[in-house]
């Protein structure tokens, strides 16, 4: 049996190298695509990161406190630029209409000169620039309270330096260059690769089955003396060893990228700058965790091959499939869903979540194990489906 499987396997590798399309999406897209990708969007950041740091931020004041300390402290003031409005009303729609960053509204109930002040700042999350400029009038105040205090303690007779704050708070950022791009793969490697599965198996499966039945080449095979097992079996195998082999060269052109392109993905908040880096071990169960997963997505394909009239129908029917992946591939790129426990039996996205933690060191073997016992299981039931529904005549033959 394995002889005549591996037979239709090397008849059918050998037909995708030759295929200029296969060896282009397979080899020469994944190193060209993602250090190109990564360049550009490299220095982007980097273009945004300098256009944030020389922008004076524009902050709308609306002033009902009328404290003449405070107003001159505005005035001396250069690293921000101040705009007088008239009402809160008037400086929220200021911010809607582009006019200014962050809106400051002053208010006064009681206290002497500078002090007894409460202010309030609004801006909108959604401009990228809002969240920067409010940190930066926030550091204003700080500044100017600091500097009010001082000259109050200065009227009594006391340095400021020479007394003990009754509380200081320091903060220290304790990441490291490899945690840090450690970090930023584990939110990018995990889904390219596993799109780069899909889209491999896609492109080739979707050509050797349903393509085959539409071009009526698979009749020819099926008086051979393969038996239908043999022939789903070889062309398994196919679909498996491409999508690999375009996922492994998706990680290295991402890794490629991130080498030498990488420094704009830094976050601005941070002032280290990230390494990219994996080590062995890391990469071989990345390896291990991706070959269930291709197994089941290869096995997919089949099945969806198989059942379609055409090429063109059999696209149509995966692309559902692709934009679960992506969906999912998404929610794991964002962080904003948890899995632990018992949720790492739920195929396909307990891979990309344990690929993450792989890639950020913290591997938990329970998690793994429960991946690769979900994923073994599935695969298995998908490839015995595939051979069933290539033994039945009324489906592999449908008009």
């Amino acid at each position: 049996m394995w002889k005549n499987v591996r037979l239709l396997f090397s008849k059918e590798l050998t037909g995708a190298i030759r295929d200029r399309r296969t060896l282009f999406l397979t080899v020469f897209f994944p190193l060209i695509f993602y250090p190109l990708v990564l360049s550009v969007i490299g220095q982007f950041n980097e273009a945004e990161r300098v256009r944030y740091e020389s922008l004076i931020p524009t902050i709308l004041v609306v002033d009902h406190a009328g404290d003449e300390t405070f107003s001159a402290e505005l005035v001396q003031n250069e690293s921000l630029y101040w705009r007088a409005a008239g009402s809160t009303e008037e400086g929220l729609a200021g911010l809607k209409g582009d006019e200014g960053h962050v809106l400051m509204l002053v208010e006064k109930e009681s206290g002497g000169e500078g002090i007894g002040l409460e202010v309030t700042l609004y801006y909108d999350q959604a401009d990228p620039f809002a969240p920067i400029a409010a940190s930066q009038v926030r550091g204003f105040l700080e500044a100017y309270l600091q500097r009010v205090v001082a000259d109050k303690l200065d009227v009594l007779g006391y340095d400021i330096d020479e007394l003990t704050p009754p509380l200081t708070v320091r903060t220290e950022d304790v990441a490291t260059g490899e945690s840090l791009g450690r970090m930023i793969l584990s939110r990018l490697l995990p889904y390219f690769m596993v799109l780069a599965i899909l889209t491999g198996a896609m492109g080739l499966g979707a050509e050797i089955t349903a393509g085959e039945k539409e071009r009526s080449t698979i009749a020819t095979l099926l008086v051979s003396q393969l038996s239908r097992t043999e022939i789903v079996l070889g062309k398994f195998l196919t679909i498996l060893t491409v999508s690999l082999t375009s996922s492994l060269l998706s990680a290295v052109g991402l890794l490629i990228g991130v080498r030498f392109f990488g420094g704009g993905l830094t976050p601005a908040s941070v002032s280290g700058a990230a390494v990219f880096r994996l080590d062995l071990p890391a990469l071989g169960w990345m390896l291990v965790v991706l070959v269930p997963l291709a197994v089941i997505l290869a096995a997919l394909v089949i099945i969806v091959g198989t059942y379609a009239r055409s090429q063109k129908e059999a696209s149509t029917y995966l692309l559902p499939i692709y934009m679960v992946i992506v969906l999912v591939g998404m929610m794991s790129m964002t962080g904003g869903v948890t899995f632990e426990g018992t949720r790492y039996f739920i195929p396909v996205a307990n891979a990309l979540y344990a690929l993450q933690g792989i890639i950020v060191g913290d591997l938990v073997t329970t998690n793994v194990v429960y991946t690769l016992i979900a994923n073994v299981v599935c695969g298995a039931i998908l490839i015995a489906a595939a051979v069933r529904l290539f033994k039945r005549e009324a489906v592999l033959f449908r008009s």
